[in-house]
């Protein structure tokens, strides 16, 4: 079954400062979404903690940060701490992080005939994940898509969460209540 599905790797930046079961439970709920659709076949949960140059107030050193991950999913056989962006000297933007752990995984795919093609770029990645999300997205939308570095601003105020993704091509806001259940 594996064959004609998409293999995906999820993988989580963030300063995990504490983790928290939540953090857990989104690669379970993210895991379970792709697996229902039949398309793709998530092989692999990565969490990517930043490093201590990231200049988060309160920020736990990242080899604590490290461990704390480590122990909290130590009963899981399929999401894995990696320290490589913690282990950084600067601050790591998420497109270089998840250019490393895109390698990384085409090194370990490798070996496992038929899952994805060898020296598959990471563009080529992206603009098939975005076709198949909508393919009346036309080519010339997705390489635009390819090229834009959004802002992310995020809003807590009590239990109210804003998330503002803010592009010169296109604004994305979404607002909702932790714990109560809303649509994008």
């Amino acid at each position: 079954m594996m064959k004609s599905r998409i293999p995906l790797v999820l993988l989580a930046c963030g300063s995990f400062n504490p983790i928290t079961n939540m953090h857990m439970r989104l690669f379970e709920l993210a895991r379970d979404h792709l697996h229902q659709t039949g398309r793709y076949q998530v092989i692999e949960g990565i969490i990517s903690p930043v490093s201590d140059s990231y200049g988060k107030k309160g920020l736990v050193s990242a080899r604590h940060r490290i461990a704390m991950a480590q122990l909290a999913l130590e009963t899981s056989d399929w999401i894995r701490v990696d320290p490589w962006e913690s282990e950084q000297e600067k601050w790591t933007e998420t497109v270089k992080v998840l250019r490393h752990h895109y390698n990384e995984s085409l090194r370990s795919l490798q070996f496992r005939k038929g899952l994805m093609r060898n020296n598959w770029p990471i563009e080529r990645a992206t603009e098939d994940f975005l076709s198949s999300l909508d393919p009346d997205v036309n080519i010339a939308v997705r390489k635009i898509a390819n090229l834009l570095k959004p802002d992310k601003e995020i809003i807590q105020n009590g239990d109210h969460m804003i998330i503002k993704t803010l592009s010169t091509f296109r604004n994305y806001i979404m607002e909702f209540d932790v714990g109560k259940e809303f649509e994008e």
